[in-house]
Parts: C-alpha cells; structure tokens; sequence
C-alpha cells in the first residue's frame, strides 16, 4: 500500500505539469496568431491607401478596393444609373471638373441612360414621368404597369413583347434590369407611348418629346469626347459638343500614335509597365514612365503592337513633344483630373 501511494503521489504532479506546459504552448501560440493578425491588418490599410513604401521587392500583394473604386479602375464595367449622367468619382476637382460644371449649367439636364449590345436604353420611371404616366411595380425591376391618357402599357423585363391596351406589341430590344431598375429601350417607344424620339449629334443623346415635355437622355460614354492632336501635342476634351479644357501632351515619335477613332478600355491608378527589354517596372516607381494614372485605350501602336494609354509621366518636359513609344502623356495632375471624370467607352480621336 505505501509503494502504490507513492506511485499515485508521483503521477500527480508529473500530469500538472505537462497540462500547466500545455496551457503555456496554448497561450504562446494565440499570441502569436493575434501579432500576425494585426501585422496581416496593418500591411492591408497600408496597402490599400497606396502606401506600398518599404516592402520586400519581390513581395507582391494585390487588394481589392471597393466596388466603386474597381469601376472606376476599369476592371468591371457597370452602368451609370439615376438621373446624372456624368462622372465617374464622388468628388472631382480640377480644371477639368470646373469646366465641366460650367458646361453642364449650358447644356441642361440629362437624364442618365445605359447601354448594352449596342441599344440604347432609358429607365422606365423616366420614361412615366415623361408621359404623365402612374407607374405600377410590385418592386424595382419587376414587370411595370403605366397608366397614362392613351392607355394602359404592359412592360415584361427580358421579353419583347410588351402590351397597349392588352393588344402585343414587339419591342426592338428586350427591356432590361439594372442594378433592380427596369430599362427599355429608346428606339421603338413610339410603338407603346406618344413618344418621338430624336438623336441629337451635337449633344450626342436622344431627346424624347411628348407634346409639350421632352427631355434628354444620354449614355455618359457618349457625351465625352477626346481629341488628340499630333502636329500640335495637344489634347481636347469636350462634353456634348462642349469644349471644356485643352492641355499640351507628349505624342510618339513619327507615326507610333496611330491615326483614327477609337475609345477607352481601361483605366489604372499607379499601373506597373513592362518595358521593353523585359524589366517590370511597379507603378509608383520613379523610373515608371506610366505616372500616376494610365487610361488605355484600343488603339494599338503601328511599329511596337502595343496598346496606346493616355497616360501620366515621370518626364514632364517632354509635354509639348514627339518622343514617346507612341503613348500619349499629360502631366500627372492632367491624367488624375481625367481618370477621375472620363468613363470607359468614351470616345478617343487621334488626329494630325
């Protein structure tokens, strides 16, 4: 009995000790999950506000920004929705925004539209508005009931037959959803709804009349233009047929920048470049030749195939000149001010 109660008294405190030596492993490694935690944390805020300064060279993190950022950086396309069609940041400033404020108060409203396979379209609430119509929907985006003076319009969301007075009528474009909102299609309203509809060249939008109310509708791709000059180095913006600022640009040597119509595809904040012996240069860098904002295009360069940006510089004084690899730069505050307001699809011009 004595040797078996000493063998229990050992045991004791041989199993106190390994649970107090598991508890401490246990308490060593929540810490260290809670340090990597917030080093995990403070490396994404860092990241996220563009300050990328002091990290390992070979690292490379991506972070997604919200989704309005991701819009307007040109990784997904989305439409401009409600009743401004213009811009493409919250709060934009600049000599362009200026400009573009003051040629807003002269042209007058427009009505934000959308576009998709190449149909213009307008939303249905608008469209009531115009006519004097009541507007009936179970919710945003679902089928529509307009009850207005010269009868009552059926619009099915994804189906082209809508209806007047109960009687079919085939639309030339199915209605769509949007974002929960129902849109139909400009063309072909005159078929359902005393409504003409005119395109409007010099504003570029359609301009819908009933009787005595019209009001205008406009695709925000459609109402930007941009012109690029090569004799001269210099780029225009206009906005409906508006001129709103012209700034002097850097164009590529002989005919690197191609001539004709095309429009933008893309847009970067910082963009990384790969230059043309091979080297990947990160955006920010000061040998990037890219600057703080890329806005591509589908031009594609004659003598390189590469696709031509207008972009921000790390040389400023080769603004005025005709020496680049056929990219079009504009100082950085220029390339800022126009990623902010210009929207993908707009219109690009190149000119000599």
């Amino acid at each position: 009995m004595n040797e078996a109660s000493s063998a229990v008294s050992a045991s004791a405190p041989d199993a106190g000790g390994r649970l107090r030596e598991l508890a401490q492993v246990a308490l060593a490694l929540a810490g260290l999950y809670f340090l990597l935690s917030a080093a995990d944390l403070a490396l994404h805020q860092r990241l996220a506000n563009g300050h990328g300064d002091g990290l390992p060279s070979g690292l490379a993190c991506v972070v997604s920004g919200p989704l309005s950022e991701r819009i307007r950086a040109g990784e997904m396309a989305a439409p401009a929705l409600g009743h401004d069609a213009v811009g493409t940041s919250a709060s934009p400033s600049g000599e362009l925004a200026a400009a573009l404020e003051r040629a807003r108060a002269r042209v007058g409203a427009l009505t934000g539209g959308i576009r998709e396979n190449d149909v213009s379209y307008a939303a249905i609430d608008g469209i009531a508005e115009l006519v004097g119509a009541r507007l009936h929907q179970a919710s945003s985006g679902a089928p529509a009931t307009l009850i207005c003076p010269s009868g009552i319009i059926e619009v099915t969301p994804f189906s082209r037959t809508a209806r007047r007075n109960l009687q079919p009528v085939e639309l030339p474009a199915v209605p769509v959803v949007v974002n929960e909102a129902l849109y139909v299609p400009v063309r072909g309203l005159d078929a359902l709804l005393p409504v003409e509809a005119r395109y409007d060249e010099h504003r570029r939008a359609w301009r819908l009349v009933n009787g005595e109310r019209e009001m205008s509708v406009a695709m925000p791709e459609d109402l930007f233009e941009i012109e690029i000059d090569r004799s001269d180095r210099t780029l225009t913006i206009s906005y409906a047929g508006e001129r709103l600022v012209r700034w002097g640009c850097c164009v590529g040597e002989g005919g690197n920048t191609p001539v004709g119509t095309f429009h933008i595809a893309n847009k970067a904040r910082w963009a990384g470049w790969r230059a043309y012996w091979g080297e990947y240069i990160p955006g920010g860098s000061p040998r990037n030749p890219l600057g703080a904002r890329w806005l591509g295009t589908t031009a594609h360069g004659r003598e390189t195939g590469r696709a031509i940006g207008i972009h921000g510089t790390n040389q400023p004084s080769s603004i005025g000149r005709r020496i680049s690899g056929g990219c079009v730069r504009v100082t950085n505050r220029h390339a800022i001010e126009m990623y902010d307001i210009i929207p993908i699809g707009t219109r690009v011009i190149i000119q000599e």
